[in-house]
């Protein structure tokens, strides 16, 4: 398994120099969270390329802050925002190849939304199809807000879309939608193509690794080092934290673990 660090852990420093402090401490593989149009722009995409390449650093995901208007732009009655939503995301894709990051991750419609699952489910073929224009994997997160915080949606997911469906799994989102990660990763685990990780305890359901109860261990070995070839990311709230030593002692934890 390959590990790494969310820019996001860092918000709201810079997402360039959250990457930076990430290249200098040598992790591996980083995801990028993309947090206003202009991180977007070709020469701001350069920089972020510069600073991985200088450092050997490689990016791996990207994360939208797009992902509050999915429910407005893809998810509408409205065609013409539907078309510019997918056209959006043409950006997304443009900047990803530039940076050699392939999973794209995607929240998708609210949990309210009175929508038919069955427009939600070719509203995400259609993005999905898009994505591989480009060589981009885009990959369903479960959310609590969201419809993919129900394992049953998940599945009539993949049932309906002959299983070209791909996911990241979150824990802290499985625990606020009371979902244990075993029954996820057992229902759902051959679509997992990422992961988002943090520890937790009775009253927390984000802490840094080490902090927590969690028995990360089992966690990765439910998941099978030897069928999951996608990346764990650790995801942290920065606003949790004690400082950002913590985030990168998470990922000293996750590296020390003997698989």
């Amino acid at each position: 398994m390959n590990f790494g660090i969310s820019t996001a852990c860092f918000y709201p420093m810079n997402t360039e120099e959250a990457l930076l402090v990430l290249a200098k401490e040598q992790i591996s593989n980083v995801e990028i969270f993309i947090n206003t149009t202009s991180e977007l722009k070709t020469d701001y995409v350069q920089e972020l390329k510069q600073i991985a390449d200088f450092h050997a650093t490689k990016i791996v995901s990207m994360h939208p802050f797009s992902c509050a208007f999915e429910p407005f732009m893809l998810f509408t009655d409205y065609e013409r925002r539907l078309q510019d939503g997918l056209e959006m995301h043409r950006h997304y894709f443009e900047a990803m190849n530039e940076l050699g990051a392939q999973i794209f991750v995607f929240h998708g419609d609210r949990q309210a939304s009175k929508n038919d699952n069955r427009i939600y489910f070719e509203r995400f073929a259609k993005l999905r199809d898009l994505g591989k224009e480009y060589g981009i994997v885009v990959a369903q997160e479960n959310v609590e807000r969201c419809k993919s915080r129900d394992i049953n949606f998940l599945c009539d997911m993949v049932a309906y879309l002959d299983r070209d469906v791909s996911l990241v799994f979150d824990n802290k989102q499985a625990i606020r939608s009371g979902i244990d990660y075993r029954e996820f990763i057992n229902c759902l685990g051959e679509h997992i193509v990422h992961v988002h990780l943090s520890d937790n305890d009775s009253t927390h359901d984000c802490l840094p690794l080490g902090k927590g109860q969690m028995d990360i261990y089992s966690f990765l070995s439910v998941l099978n080092p030897e069928l999951y070839s996608g990346c764990i990311i650790i995801e942290l709230y920065n606003e949790l934290l004690s400082d950002n030593s913590e985030i990168i002692r998470s990922y000293d934890t996750l590296k020390a673990l003997k698989l």
